[in-house]
């Protein structure tokens, strides 16, 4: 999530006369003083129209941004007191996400974009919200990157069985996991499919299926086998890494179901160069 943080740096504050050259903007400073606001809200409109802007570039949807700078001078410079942006239906990744929210907790921030390539200064820490539908994870299992999952286990599957694809489906607040095989010793003129579902948990900052649950006309499977299985083919967690950004930190603190909508709160930290 690094780059929505990022397109806060508008290249139109180089140029805009609004954003004058002026004082200090050392953090004790900012922080500490008192500073008028009287053209604020001109710079503060400036960044958040910059960043919309960029936004809809990079992943298309509806978005909302919050902006608070401390002066004119620490806005052209890069640093905020607090950015908050808000996404509805957006696309990531080929991904589509009904909903996420970023807001930043540390009050000193500071994005230096006139190096090249953007440097973020200060550590920065932000909540994060993010919603996910069926049809966002069954998006990400569609990737070439998933693929690779499925070729690996049927390595080891083989030749027992080989998986021909997975999907996802949420109904009734309850999470299923459809996964298509077959035979390859045998092959069956269809491919078949194997319905569990399964309760969501938060282990290790990463999500995992538990309680796993199968209908009795798949067979008697023994239950650990099962639970393995789903395990490795895990869909949520990999959809989460796929729309995640390499260069942040992400901490998975709850998630849930609700109104057929898996929602995942957590916290976002991004190191700042020093």
């Amino acid at each position: 999530m690094k780059k929505f943080i990022t397109f806060f740096v508008v290249f139109i504050f180089i140029t805009s006369p609004v954003l004058a050259k002026a004082d200090k903007t050392g953090e004790d400073y900012l922080k500490n003083s008192k500073h008028p606001f009287s053209m604020n809200f001109i710079g503060e409109s400036i960044v958040k129209s910059g960043i919309k802007h960029a936004l809809k570039k990079e992943a298309p949807g509806k978005y909302k941004v919050k902006f608070k700078g401390y002066t004119l001078s620490s806005i052209k410079k890069g640093i905020f007191k607090y950015l908050e942006i808000t996404g509805e239906d957006v696309t990531v990744n080929n991904i589509e996400i009904p909903y996420f929210n970023l807001k930043t907790i540390t009050d000193y921030n500071w994005v230096d974009y006139n190096q090249e390539p953007i440097a973020i200064k200060t550590d920065m820490e932000l909540d994060s919200v993010i919603h996910l539908s069926d049809k966002s994870v069954n998006d990400a299992l569609a990737s070439e990157e998933y693929n690779k999952i499925l070729r690996h286990i049927n390595k080891k599957a083989y030749p027992i069985f080989t998986i021909n694809g997975t999907k996802v489906k949420i109904k009734d607040n309850k999470f299923y996991i459809v996964i298509i095989y077959n035979f390859p010793l045998a092959p069956k003129a269809k491919d078949r499919t194997f319905v569990v579902s399964s309760k969501l948990k938060v282990s290790n900052n990463e999500i995992q299926p538990y309680d796993a649950v199968f209908n009795s006309v798949y067979g008697n499977l023994p239950l650990q086998k099962v639970t393995n299985l789903i395990n490795m083919l895990n869909p949520l967690n990999f959809t989460v890494k796929l729309i995640d950004d390499k260069n942040c930190d992400a901490k998975i603190e709850q998630i849930e179901i609700i109104d057929d909508i898996i929602k995942i709160n957590g916290k976002i930290y991004v190191k700042g160069e020093k």
